[in-house]
């Protein structure tokens, strides 16, 4: 008998790497100053930026769009680096650069088998401009923020209840897979099994632990 009846997934870090477009996103920004080492740079600030507006709407028990997280962040960067460049401008450049992330080798072959074996669902901290559309080719239902107005891991921690509400199962029998802290907490929070995917060796930084920790979706499919 499975161990789990519903597999739930996160999008960025976890299905596709974001990290591959950044420098298509820093190149029409900087034009002339343009640098590899410049463009990962800003990109960290950038992110660095997100995790503190995102960190400090969600505590507040408010809501703002992705699009609107990334907006007052590239404003950020922009005022600490002297850059002349329209911020709404360069939040489209980054959604359309999301909705070109590259696959990780083994995401398509991953999803080719869990779809034939387990009802699949994408939970994603993300308005859905941003999402790259390769997931609409499986039979996969979609839950972001954006429809939700609730982040993973908030005070109401909406998306992953509504997933237990939708698929009618257990808590424990849905298993959630995703690169952050809020995929992990906010999961757990909720009853349903976490899998952290730790693809680039880092030190996890709660108290509250995942269940499991991978390094791939193959080895969470072993797992399975």
């Amino acid at each position: 008998m499975k161990r789990f009846k519903v597999i739930s997934l996160d999008m960025f870090q976890t299905l596709v790497n974001v990290q591959s477009r950044t420098s298509h996103v820093w190149r029409p920004i900087l034009q002339q100053g343009y640098s590899e080492e410049l463009a990962a740079e800003l990109g960290a600030l950038l992110l660095g930026h997100y995790y503190l507006v995102y960190d400090r709407v969600r505590e507040s028990g408010k809501f703002n769009t992705t699009r609107e997280i990334y907006k007052e962040s590239f404003n950020k960067v922009f005022l600490l680096h002297s850059l002349d460049y329209d911020t709404q401008d360069a939040v489209d450049i980054l959604f359309a650069e999301h909705r070109l992330a590259e696959l990780y080798a083994e995401t398509e072959h991953f999803l080719e088998q869990i779809t034939q074996e387990y009802p699949v669902c994408i939970v994603s901290d993300t308005d859905a401009l941003m999402l790259p559309d390769f997931y609409k080719k499986y039979p996969i239902q979609l839950f972001t923020s954006e429809v939700y107005k609730s982040y993973k891991n908030d005070n109401h921690n909406t998306m992953f209840n509504d997933v237990i509400v939708h698929y009618g199962v257990e808590p424990g029998q849905i298993i959630h897979i995703g690169d952050s802290v809020a995929d992990v907490l906010g999961a757990k929070k909720a009853g349903i099994t976490a899998c952290w995917i730790n693809r680039n060796q880092e030190t996890w930084s709660s108290e509250v632990a995942p269940d499991y920790i991978v390094t791939t979706l193959d080895e969470f499919y072993e797992l399975l």
